[in-house]
């Protein structure tokens, strides 16, 4: 019976793929290795794993004259996790085994099937990204990767917590220093267009613009126009009274009628009334003339006009409304403000990342002690393996050394060597490793 977290891959069929006519490979438990000259289809294999798991097909592993070219796998699983995730996706699948084909034809097209379902290499993918590492020849390949051997050696030492702990204290290193530099950025990029900004808020400051100011304004200006009315209704009123080069006015026709009105055989009281009514019109003339003229009230609303003026040359400038203006002007002096606070922020962060590191360091030293202790035990075990694929004189060498800079994975380089002989000399893996 499989651990509960394993996924076992125990059937490999090939029909018509490259070389392979009808061939079924049977993997075992736990460690499996396929050997043999070069030539005789280990690499294959491997092709048909990458197809299983969503790789691109290519029409040349089809073998020569057929029609079509199957690979299919079986994988067994007792694993809750594993079978909780195809329920998920709608691909379940019965007595703990997994089941993945792909068709292949001379067309270039193909068809894949996951559990007996039509599926989408997408859904394959997923799979594959999820639960299984792919290793391939000529790839840069995961196993030589120094970041991927380190995890390794921390699997092996259980250091997952203590990775975990480094990983969050490094993050938020990392996203401190990001802080400090994209700072130092803005305030280069600040200092570059200051007197742009300045300009800007000198403009604005004029004006503070606001949609309550701007609609005080506006009816201000409906006042002057209305008042601007007014002046010229009076002094329509005045060339009515007083007359110009052109026409007699009121008062000059009145004249003219008094001097002929106790001529015309009036009583005494009409007479009076018409010089009562007289006097009547040239108080109400000079009532009309006490009222402002149209010069002073041109005085007291051209800086209403002029403010006016302003709103409508911003809007049009930044293409907003007054709303609009309003916000560009804060925005303005929230950069202003920000630069002005760049120092004590920039103290701060730095002060931050100073303490981060410290931090970042202290685990990254214990890590780094318990990797070089374990090292040596898997070097030791990686060795007695190697020896039992008829490599007799062969020993592996886990070289952990600690280096000033943190990486995300700690202080710790570490270099997998191997002797394949003795004293020939130990070389790392990477440069010694054949593509099998």
């Amino acid at each position: 019976m499989l651990e509960d977290n394993r996924l076992k891959l125990s059937k490999l069929s090939l029909k018509n793929f490259a070389t392979f006519d009808d061939q079924e490979v049977s993997f075992k438990d736990h460690f499996n290795a396929i050997i043999g000259e070069t030539g005789s289809g280990k690499s294959l294999i491997l092709d048909a794993l990458q197809l299983i798991l969503g790789g691109r097909a290519d029409k040349k592993l089809i073998r020569y004259s057929c029609d079509f070219a199957i690979v299919e796998a079986i994988f067994e699983t007792s694993s809750k996790e594993i079978s909780n995730y195809f329920a998920s996706i709608d691909y379940p699948f019965d007595n703990n085994e997994i089941t993945i084909k792909r068709i292949l034809y001379p067309n270039g097209k193909s068809r894949s099937f996951l559990n007996f379902q039509s599926c989408s290499l997408l859904k394959l993918n997923q799979f594959a990204r999820k639960f299984i590492d792919i290793v391939g020849q000529f790839e840069n390949q995961k196993l030589l990767s120094s970041d991927y051997q380190l995890q390794l050696v921390d699997h092996y030492a259980g250091t997952n917590n203590l990775c975990a702990s480094y990983q969050d204290i490094y993050n938020e290193l990392i996203s401190t220093k990001n802080q400090i530099s994209d700072l130092n950025q803005r305030a280069l990029e600040y200092n570059q267009k200051k007197d742009y900004i300045d300009f800007q808020i000198r403009e604005f400051e004029n004006l503070n613009p606001t949609v309550e100011r701007e609609q005080e304004l506006l009816e201000l200006k409906q006042q002057y126009q209305d008042k601007q009315q007014q002046a010229e209704n009076i002094v329509y009123l005045n060339q009515i009274f007083g007359g110009d080069e052109s026409n007699s006015g009121i008062f000059q026709l009145l004249g003219s009628a008094k001097k002929v009105i106790s001529q015309t055989g009036l009583d005494q009281e009409t007479i009076d009334q018409f010089i009562s009514a007289e006097e009547l019109l040239n108080n109400i003339n000079y009532k009309i003339n006490c009222v402002s003229t149209i010069e002073d009230i041109e005085s007291d609303m051209e800086p209403i006009l002029d403010e006016l003026d302003l709103y409508q040359r911003l809007k049009r400038k930044y293409h907003v409304d007054t709303k609009g203006l309003s916000d560009i002007y804060q925005d303005f002096l929230t950069e202003k403000q920000e630069v002005q606070n760049f120092d004590s922020i920039l103290s701060e962060l730095k002060s931050k990342e100073e303490t981060l590191t410290i931090k970042a360091k202290q685990i990254a030293s214990k890590l780094h002690a318990i990797r070089l202790e374990y090292s040596t035990y898997l070097a030791d075990e990686l060795t007695q393996q190697i020896r039992k694929l008829k490599m007799e004189g062969a020993t592996a060498r886990l070289k952990a050394t600690q280096v000033e800079q943190l990486s995300k994975f700690g202080s710790t380089s570490i270099i997998f060597e191997a002797e394949t002989n003795p004293g020939e000399g130990y070389y790392p893996i990477k440069d010694i490793a054949s593509g099998g």
